[in-house]
């Protein structure tokens, strides 16, 4: 669930930034014979809506209606006594809440000359929305669309890059301070989640997987503003260390290598499995490379062909994690910009933890 501080900020984001976001939909929109976009969100997922509003959806869930010309509204189930801290928190002004989403469709078609209805990123609504939206608009034509703002969400702006770096540098800092401590995986846990709730973040996950030869893996998965960061580090290892561990740091020092911007999403896979061979024979790895702007679902939701070429200027999660036949895990994973002539780890803070990975590139 996500809580903590919502924050509307022109030092952070200008009210020109948020105009524009709107604007380059609406021209997306008249590019494609669209009268109304509708976006839909819940405590799960609400990316796209928070890009174009700074709305947050702490709970239940609601739909951004934009128009073709003119202002958005937002349309929510929850009462109107929460419409004061909306507009204060967001840049939508038309709020109207209702019963379901028959009565806030209708109401938002009524008076309007028929046209066609865009629900963005239709793959992802439940089903019963998709009905009542449907139906309350019987003379409509309902287009069901792909990922359209995702998309302007691939490559963050000057301004978006900046609040990742500073959620990034947060989440370094108590990523040191969590693998740091010296104590339990549980202990570890509650240093990271305090540090990061108390640096601004709304929505944190937590992991910790164990090995049979002692070996723990944390990671952390979280949003800052409207950006999202993730980080994955070993604990203080046993002693010996197991002699698979500098394996793994090597193919994830190689995928990380590999990311630039002429690269692929294959190539950082081939580059780390390169490495990754040297693990034992009953192993089995996975790796990553997953924009920022998909991960509230872990990029799970999003199919991304393996030639794709990775955008200039995104932030990407690049990870690695195994899978021993005894059931043990390991994983390590961090934040990186990809720019022209390599990646940048953003989720490293200046003074790293003795385990950390970034010893193997030292």
């Amino acid at each position: 669930m996500k809580r903590g501080l919502v924050v509307m900020d022109p030092a952070e984001i200008p009210g020109t930034e948020w105009t524009d976001r709107v604007r380059r939909l609406q021209e997306r929109m008249s590019a494609e014979g669209l009268s109304l976009a509708l976006v839909y969100g819940d405590v799960f997922r609400s990316d796209d809506i928070g890009y174009l509003t700074n709305l947050c959806i702490y709970w239940n869930e609601g739909i951004v209606a934009v128009p073709a010309e003119g202002e958005p509204a937002f349309l929510t189930k929850l009462s109107p006594r929460v419409h004061p801290w909306m507009k204060a928190t967001s840049t939508v002004a038309d709020l109207r809440s209702g019963k379901s989403f028959s009565q806030l469709t209708a109401g938002l078609v009524e008076g309007r000359e028929p046209g066609v209805i865009g629900l963005v990123d239709a793959a992802l609504w439940p089903a019963t929305v998709v009905e009542q939206v449907t139906g309350a608009a019987p003379a409509w034509e309902v287009r069901l669309l792909g990922g359209i703002v995702r998309e302007q969400r691939l490559v963050p702006s000057a301004a978006e890059l900046a609040l990742l770096r500073d959620g990034a540098r947060s989440l370094g800092r108590a990523m040191d301070q969590a693998t740091g401590s010296g104590g339990q995986p549980a202990e570890a846990v509650a240093v990271l989640e305090g540090e990061v709730r108390s640096a601004g973040f709304t929505d944190l996950m937590t992991e910790v997987s164990r090995t049979s030869d002692g070996v723990v893996s944390l990671e952390v998965t979280g949003e800052y503003r409207h950006g999202w960061l993730h980080a994955g580090r070993i604990l203080d290892p046993s002693s010996p260390e197991p002699h698979w561990l500098p394996t793994l740091r090597a193919g994830f020092e190689a995928a990380v290598g590999a990311v630039d911007g002429a690269a692929r999403f294959s190539d950082v896979t081939a580059a780390a499995e390169a490495v990754l061979g040297d693990l034992p024979a009953d192993a089995a790895w996975y790796v990553r490379c997953v924009n920022q702007a998909d991960m509230a679902t872990n990029g799970e939701y999003e199919s991304v062909s393996p030639t794709t070429p990775l955008p200039d200027g995104a932030v990407v999660v690049v990870g690695i994690e195994v899978v021993f036949a005894d059931g043990g895990r390991a994983a390590v994973a961090e934040t990186v910009l990809v720019g022209p002539h390599g990646a940048e780890r953003i989720a490293v803070s200046g003074q790293p933890a003795p385990t950390d990975l970034e010893e193997a590139s030292a």
